[in-house]
C-alpha cells in the first residue's frame, strides 16, 4: 500500500513538473516571437512591464486580480498618429483555493490628446452580467440600436456624457464587431478581447484594430 501511494504521489509530481516545463517553454517561445515581431515593426520591446499594472489600476481589466498582483509581460511600445501605443500580455489570478483561476490575455493601451472620454466600459453581454451587479451600474441601452444593445453591456457613472459619446455611428460599428472589450477614461483607451492571447503573427492586425477604435472614439 505504501509503495502504491508512493508511486501515485511520484507520478502526480512528474505530471505537474511536466506541465510547468511545457508552460515555461511556451512562454519562452512566445517571448522570442514577439521580440522578433517588435524588431520587424520597429516597436520597442520589454520582457516585463515593471510598474505598468500599477499605473493602470483604475482600469477594470487591470483590477481583475484583486488581492493577487497581475503581471504585464511581452510589452511592445510605439507611437502612431500621435498616440502612445502599448501592447502587452496580462496574467492575473482570481479566486482562492480550489476556486482559483489564472487567465492570460493581450491588451492594447492607447493614449492620445485626441481623446477626451468619460469613464466607461463596454463588454460583450454574456461576459459582463456579474460585473454589472458588482459595479451597481445600469446597462446603458440604445433602443434604436437593438443589435448593439443585445451584444454589449455599456456602463459608466455619467450616463448623459456616455450617451453623447455613443452617437449612431459607434453602436453600429460595434454591432458589426462582436466580442470586443474597451474601457475609456480621459485620454486613455484600453482595447482587448476577454481572456484572449493574440498570436505574434496577428499582433500588427491587433494594433490596427485598436487604432481604428481610437479614431472612432476620437471622432476622426
Amino acid at each position: 500500500m505504501d509503495n502504491q501511494l508512493f508511486l501515485i504521489v511520484g507520478f502526480a509530481l512528474v505530471v505537474v513538473a511536466a506541465l510547468v516545463a511545457v508552460n515555461w517553454f511556451r512562454g519562452q517561445r512566445r517571448a522570442k516571437q514577439l521580440r522578433a515581431i517588435a524588431a520587424q515593426l520597429g516597436y520597442a520591446y520589454a520582457e516585463v512591464g515593471t510598474g505598468l499594472v500599477d499605473s493602470l489600476s483604475g482600469s477594470g481589466l487591470f483590477s481583475h486580480g484583486g488581492l493577487h498582483a497581475g503581471q504585464a509581460t511581452n510589452v511592445l511600445r510605439t507611437e502612431v498618429e500621435g498616440a502612445a501605443v502599448t501592447a502587452l500580455d496580462y496574467r492575473y489570478t482570481t479566486g482562492v483555493g480550489k476556486n482559483q483561476r489564472t487567465a492570460n490575455q493581450t491588451a492594447l493601451i492607447l493614449e492620445s490628446e485626441r481623446l477626451d472620454l468619460p469613464a466607461f466600459s463596454l463588454r460583450p453581454e454574456g461576459l459582463s452580467q456579474k460585473l454589472q451587479g458588482a459595479m451597481g451600474l445600469p446597462d446603458i441601452d440604445f433602443p434604436e440600436q437593438p443589435g448593439f444593445s443585445s451584444a454589449y453591456v455599456l456602463q459608466g457613472s455619467d450616463e448623459a456624457q456616455i450617451r453623447a459619446l455613443f452617437d449612431a455611428e459607434k453602436p453600429a460599428f460595434f454591432a458589426q464587431r462582436r466580442g470586443l472589450s474597451i474601457e475609456g477614461d480621459g485620454h486613455r483607451l484600453v482595447y482587448y478581447r476577454e481572456r484572449k492571447l493574440v498570436s505574434p503573427k496577428a499582433m500588427q492586425s491587433f494594433v490596427e484594430e485598436g487604432l481604428a477604435v481610437l479614431r472612432l472614439m476620437a471622432g476622426k
